[in-house]
């Protein structure tokens, strides 16, 4: 060290220096991967925080590339790495190879990042155990990004993997998050940071005596992509997958969160949130807590979900919102068959136009009570939508002295057991309840859609609630308001609006999903106008299946839209140009219309292959270990599905292009490239679909490794579009 302090500060310019755990010395001067001549001191330096000793004295950016040979008999360089001050400003830290190792025991973090500082590490393994440290890696305000970094945190404490704080910045690359023995903090934590997660993988271990969180953002700006969490059980307390808290804004973008405990799914707290592609998996049979909670009781922050699927073993509901504007687009709330509660509530929410649901399906148990879209003081609005199981389908209540709306537009309503008209008594299609004094005004308005049950309306002294349906296709009912009684004006013949019964009026039979049959009443019945969304709501132009809201689908030629949430296709007639004068209108030709997968899952996710038999099978054969998978999905349409499977392995960028790992990318960023393994088929029906896979492929056995499943639902000129889900297949 006297050697390094007479050299003089910002004396040379950016270099890279090597690190060799067995044949380097820290009194080298370390710009060397090997050893020059005897007494040269050319070679690398032993250690990492010798090589960043060294980096100080040379004007940045600077590069300290990690040789994986440690000297140590575990593999590993067993020191923690300080990046504090000048020393360590503009470095990047790479191991010469992935996963190049360093461990700290009984000690403070393996890095630590003082504020001001901007470092990359990359390609490295960091391993923390036996130990109470404030967390594995410490950002303390730096500008800290971690490339291809695997966390693995056994430190027996409540402290967490990753901590970013004080204002700095932690962007996280692929890698991984391993909270072990004990660990009970978050893989993720940060507060008032920059927070940016791509390609990531969090998981809290199965034998951990603790559970561990996935991400928890306070007061932070959080942006997180193509990023899996996994909440595997514990044996002490649970903590949320994600949790964001009062952050300037959150981003999640295909993010996935596999929850195995009791505890909470995704929590978003007073924060402006836009999520597409969220994933919520609820596996905890005797957990009753929601897989999504949204608070805003301020309603200063608006949440929208897009793509949002949620599904599972739980006994919660799926989504439950308190207050703020929320909305739900293109997406699936399923809630466990077991399950007696709502699949969606959203409550306290009157000063703000509440919850928008479109193209959207939310489907609770037969028996949950009280609905399976609950709304409690607040507005809500449906469009395009499928609302079905439940004691009602829909419940709204009025307990405040303030008029709470619920407008239900060209949706599908079933309640109780699917596809049955008029189910037993108490179970109704909308119940409408005021009972907050004078002033509480329950106010319902059906428009364009179709509600299989009848409707309920009641209303405490002074207090007002009632139901209105126009084109709509419902039970015929009136009812006057009065006695305790609240007003129902759905008469068949009134307003356009006609009998729900019988059901093939409306559906083919035996009814499989709701789509129209061609000779259904509700084809072409809604007119222009009819519809009119609240709070400045721009109906949708397309039905839940993506498809165009307003065509022709009886062949007069004349473009309506149909009743319900999905609109009648491929039925439009052969129709004479609209105008006679020259020149003539271009023939067209309608292109085939490709099938839509929505909702793929497979379950397990992680699973053993078969030692024998087909590819796919219609159930799993029974065997003392489970082999196999459950592969389930909705189709928009009968199609023939085409499933291609593909090998995960890790390559390296070279330009734009992601190849194996060589000597010329071996400074290339981590990437991953996919290797087709083969492909087999499936028919379709529309609605849902689900198959057992053996997890073999050309009559073999897939080997161990991570692999993609991707699944293309294909119209007669082979054109689809893909949906992905990664899967393993265990040793």
């Amino acid at each position: 060290m006297c050697a390094i302090a007479m050299v003089g500060t910002g004396t040379a310019s950016a270099q890279t220096f090597y690190v060799n755990g067995r044949s380097g010395e820290d009194a080298n001067n370390c710009t060397q991967p090997a050893n020059g001549k005897a007494g040269s001191k050319a070679g690398p330096c032993q250690t990492i925080e010798g090589a960043i000793d060294r980096a100080f004295f040379t004007a940045p950016p600077n590069t300290i590339e990690v040789n994986p040979e440690s000297g140590n008999a575990s593999g590993a360089y067993e020191e923690s790495i300080p990046l504090e001050n000048a020393h360590s400003n503009d470095l990047t830290i790479e191991g010469e190879e992935p996963g190049v190792a360093f461990e700290v025991e009984n000690a403070h973090p393996a890095v630590y990042a003082s504020a001001g500082n901007t470092i990359t590490l990359s390609n490295l393994r960091v391993k923390v155990f036996n130990g109470d440290p404030s967390a594995a890696v410490e950002d303390n305000g730096a500008h800290l990004t971690l490339d291809n970094v695997e966390v693995e945190d056994e430190s027996g404490a409540s402290a967490n993997g990753i901590e970013a704080k004080k204002s700095g910045s932690l962007t996280i690359n692929g890698g991984l998050v391993s909270m072990e023995d004990g660990a009970s903090g978050y893989s993720v934590h940060g507060e008032k940071d920059v927070l940016t997660l791509n390609g990531v993988k969090l998981v809290d271990g199965s034998e951990s005596e603790a559970e561990a969180g996935g991400v928890f953002s306070r007061e932070s700006t959080l942006a997180m992509t193509n990023t899996s969490i996994y909440e595997n059980t514990g044996f002490g307390t649970s903590t949320y997958g994600i949790s964001i808290q009062r952050d300037a804004s959150a981003s999640l973008q295909d993010v996935a969160v596999q929850q195995s405990t009791p505890a909470i799914g995704v929590v978003i707290g007073e924060t402006p949130t836009t999520a597409d592609g969220l994933t919520v998996e609820m596996l905890s049979s005797s957990s009753d807590a929601a897989a999504l909670l949204n608070e805003d009781e301020a309603g200063t922050a608006n949440t929208s979900l897009s793509h949002l699927e949620v599904d599972g073993t739980w006994i919660g509901p799926g989504v439950l919102a308190n207050g703020g504007a929320v909305t739900l687009s293109d997406s699936h709330v399923i809630e466990s068959p077991t399950s007696t509660v709502p699949a969606v509530i959203y409550s306290e929410g009157a000063a703000s136009s509440g919850l928008l649901v479109q193209r959207s399906v939310l489907q609770a148990a037969a028996g949950a009570k009280p609905a399976a879209l609950k709304v409690f003081n607040g507005n809500a609005t449906t469009d395009s939508s499928e609302i079905l199981g439940g004691k009602d389908a829909i419940d709204v209540e009025s307990a405040a002295e303030a008029t709470e709306t619920l407008t239900v537009s060209a949706s599908t309503v079933d309640a109780g057991a699917p596809g049955t008209a008029s189910d037993a008594a108490g179970v109704q299609g909308v119940e409408a309840t005021a009972k907050g004094g004078a002033k509480s005004i329950a106010d319902v308005s059906i428009q364009g859609s179709i509600v299989l049950e009848r409707q309920a309306a009641s209303a405490t002294a002074g207090a007002l609630a009632s139901i209105g349906c126009s084109y709509s296709a419902a039970p015929s009912q009136t009812q006057a308001a009065g006695g305790g009684a609240g007003a129902i004006a759905c008469a068949s013949g009134s307003s356009g609006n006609t009998e729900v019964s019988p059901l093939s009026s409306l559906f083919p039979e035996p009814l499989s999903g709701y789509q129209l049959s061609p000779s259904s009443s509700a084809v072409d019945s809604v007119p222009a106008g009819a519809l009119s969304l609240p709070f400045g709501f721009t109906p949708s132009a397309t039905d839940l299946e993506g498809n165009p809201r307003v065509v022709d689908g009886n062949g007069d030629c004349v473009a309506v839209q149909d009743r319900g949430a999905l609109e009648l296709q491929g039925h439009s007639a052969s129709c004479p140009p609209i105008s006679t004068s020259p020149p003539p209108p271009i023939p067209v030709t309608l292109k085939p219309v490709a099938g839509i997968i929505t909702g793929l899952l497979v379950s397990p996710s992680s699973f053993f292959p078969a030692p024998s038999g087909a590819t796919i099978s219609s159930t799993a054969k029974k065997h003392k270990k489970k082999y196999g998978t459950k592969i389930t999905y909705r189709d928009s349409q009968a199609a023939t599905t085409t499933f291609t499977v593909l090998l995960e392995s890790s390559g390296r960028k070279h330009g734009k292009t992601c190849q194996k790992p060589s000597s010329k990318n071996k400074h290339g960023k981590r990437c991953t490239l996919l290797k087709k393994i083969g492909t087999f088929a499936h028919t379709d029906i529309a609605g849902a679909n689900s198959l057992h896979f053996s997890g073999r492929i050309k009559g073999k056995k897939l080997a161990p490794g991570t692999y993609e499943l991707m699944a293309v639902a294909h119209d007669a000129a082979g054109n689809g579009k893909p949906v992905e889900k990664s899967f393993r297949i265990e040793a």
